[in-house]
């Protein structure tokens, strides 16, 4: 695997597509991506996370099987391989952007995906709180719960040494070509986890986290702690 940084080049050409990812979205951003392999493979794997640099100019860290082109005209690309040493009990540090969901049942037996946060307000108001901050605080709960699920973190091969922080909640609007505009949700969480089953975390790792992965959700990012 190649972990890559790409930031977008000051350029006439880059402000074209910032402006093209400022209006559709994580979709563009995924496009964009995709140009920076090669056009003969047919599957371009990868998981990206997007970020604003402080000058506002988009930037992109991104996980792939193959390694990147370097010479894009849009993105400046800095890329290395990515294998990391794990074993059982290391801890790590890590910053996750996952867009979490809770499937519920209707009355006819069908299934239906929901936002989690999104969903837990909606259970809050139904129940009758008002209050915003206890809304607030319980979509953030249900955030978390999501992340700290006993069978969840044993199938990801990890366990969390302490609940994680929620940094942000964003709802996202994409349009994929002429088609209806995508809704979906995103979650930053960090945090400090424990690995547990190395093969199975560093699986997990390569695949990507939850749903929505190719719109800039599910790449887990990784630093070691003492």
């Amino acid at each position: 695997m190649y972990l890559t940084k790409a930031t977008m080049r000051q350029s006439v050409q880059a402000a074209k597509e910032f402006l093209s990812i400022q209006s559709n979205g994580p979709y563009a951003s995924h496009q964009l991506i995709w140009t920076l392999f090669e056009s003969t493979q047919e599957d371009r794997s990868f998981l990206f996370r997007e970020e604003t640099t402080a000058s506002g100019q988009a930037e992109f860290y991104i996980l792939s099987d193959s390694k990147p082109l370097q010479d894009s005209p849009i993105l400046a690309v800095q890329s290395k391989p990515f294998s990391p040493y794990l074993e059982a009990g290391m801890r790590l540090a890590f910053r996750l952007r996952v867009n979490p969901t809770v499937t519920t049942k209707n009355e006819d037996g069908k299934q239906k995906r929901h936002d989690v946060m999104m969903h837990a307000k909606h259970i809050a108001k139904e129940s009758g709180e008002q209050d915003p901050q206890a809304i607030k605080d319980a979509m953030e709960c249900a955030a978390k719960r999501w992340i700290c699920h006993a069978e969840r973190l044993h199938g990801w091969g990890i366990s969390l040494d302490v609940e994680p922080e929620v940094e942000n909640y964003t709802q996202h609007r994409s349009k994929k070509g002429n088609s209806q505009a995508i809704r979906f949700s995103s979650v930053d969480y960090q945090g400090l986890l424990t690995v547990q089953d190395p093969e199975r975390f560093l699986n997990q790792l390569s695949r990507g986290f939850g749903h929505a992965k190719g719109f800039g959700c599910g790449l887990m990012l990784i630093k070691k702690v003492g």
